[in-house]
């Protein structure tokens, strides 16, 4: 976990890895699964900025860092199953 550092620009500590099957760093996302005292709504779109996860906690589920939208260059740790990818728009 020595990998979460604070990084030059950004409030809220982070990681830039990836954990296995998470989804990448860049992935433009939105909040899904969104319970009573969450700060961000379904909906709310974000970026993926890095992600951890350990077989043992959560059953492996990822823990992505987030960049949300209405917060520009603040981390916010969020469990992977209130996020999803956001759909590519076709042309």
């Amino acid at each position: 976990m020595d990998d979460i550092k604070y990084w030059p620009g950004w409030t809220g500590a982070f990681t830039r890895n990836e954990a296995v099957g998470a989804l990448k760093n860049g992935t433009h996302i939105v909040k899904a699964n969104s319970e009573r005292g969450d700060a961000h709504p379904d909906g709310t779109p974000g970026v993926v900025l890095g992600s951890i996860s350990h077989p043992e906690i959560g059953d492996g589920v990822p823990f992505y860092f987030i960049e949300w939208a209405s917060r520009p260059r603040i981390a916010v740790g969020t469990v992977g199953y209130k996020v999803q990818a956001q759909p590519t728009r076709q042309s």
